[in-house]
């Protein structure tokens, strides 16, 4: 009975692939697309690959759609985009991996003004989260080019998918030595330093808060390294620096700072009582993000 199914029926992908002047939009418009990027669809992988459609997904996950447009499907392009370009073909992440000019298009989504789009924020986040975990060195390298990044990344961590793409970027890369680059990269930014400053009363309070979430992951995924790598040679610069009297010291400023803020306050006091914290849990679900990417 059950070899009378058919389990590699045609997908009506692979008749459209067949026209010569099929577009991408065609493509995405049907329902099965994802389902058969993730199952490695020969043709359809052949077709997302060329410059020019790799080139539109990206542009549909970083440019703000038409205002014009129905609410309902204002996004169903950007959010297909993302899948696709998130669903783990190794094809796709070595291309876009590789390709300079695809990842400073993507890049640039950065370069944009204060508030970002949270929602385009969260797509762009996810695939240079997931390229950081496929293709580390190689994204690592570009990010580290851009000598804005670090810039960048401060001047949006209110917005909460782009400190999600920090952490990730602690959390995401697995060999050790490339780790270690990291996080000595980031600390001669002086990242910690720069967060600490974010949680000031002169601040706005989402900006308060996310510094401040920040700051006690990268306390507790620090911590956390340090018992599992127990024959590591190297410190943490990150948590080296955060434990530092100075920024002990700029905390404690902040709190009783004459200008009065509930949420620079509170975030403040969150992040010392993480510093004096013995045992707690990690990064909530940085491993289950990292598989996913």
């Amino acid at each position: 009975m059950f070899w009378k199914f058919d389990l590699h029926s045609s997908s009506h992908i692979d008749t459209l692939l067949e026209r010569e002047d099929v577009t991408l939009k065609e493509l995405m418009d049907e329902e099965d697309v994802l389902q058969e990027c993730k199952a490695q669809n020969r043709k359809l992988i052949e077709f997302l690959l060329k410059a020019e459609c790799l080139e539109d997904l990206v542009s549909f996950i970083i440019e703000e759609p038409p205002q014009d447009m129905d609410e309902k499907i204002r996004y169903k392009y950007p959010n297909i985009s993302c899948e696709l370009l998130t669903s783990d073909v190794s094809q796709m992440n070595d291309r876009l991996g590789e390709d300079e000019s695809l990842l400073m298009k993507l890049y640039s989504f950065l370069l944009n003004d204060s508030p970002l789009n949270p929602l385009l924020a969260s797509f762009f986040s996810k695939v240079l989260s997931i390229l950081i975990s496929r293709k580390p060195e190689q994204i690592v390298d570009f990010l580290k080019k851009k000598r804005d990044f670090v810039d960048l990344i401060i001047k949006h961590i209110g917005t909460s998918a782009i400190m999600d793409l920090l952490l990730r970027l602690l959390t995401c890369i697995e060999p050790p030595q490339p780790r270690q680059d990291v996080l000595n990269w980031l600390n001669e930014e002086k990242i910690i330093q720069r967060l600490v400053e974010i949680v000031h009363p002169s601040q706005e309070e989402d900006r308060h808060s996310n510094a401040s979430q920040s700051l006690c992951e990268i306390v507790r995924l620090s911590r956390d390294q340090m018992l599992q790598v127990q024959n590591s040679t190297e410190p943490d610069p990150l948590l080296a620096t955060l434990e530092k009297q100075e920024i002990i010291e700029q905390l404690l400023s902040n709190i009783f700072h004459k200008e009065k803020n509930e949420s620079a306050i509170v975030s403040a006091i969150q992040i010392l009582l993480t510093l004096l914290e013995t045992r707690r849990p990690t990064f909530e679900g940085h491993i289950e993000i990292c598989l996913q990417a």
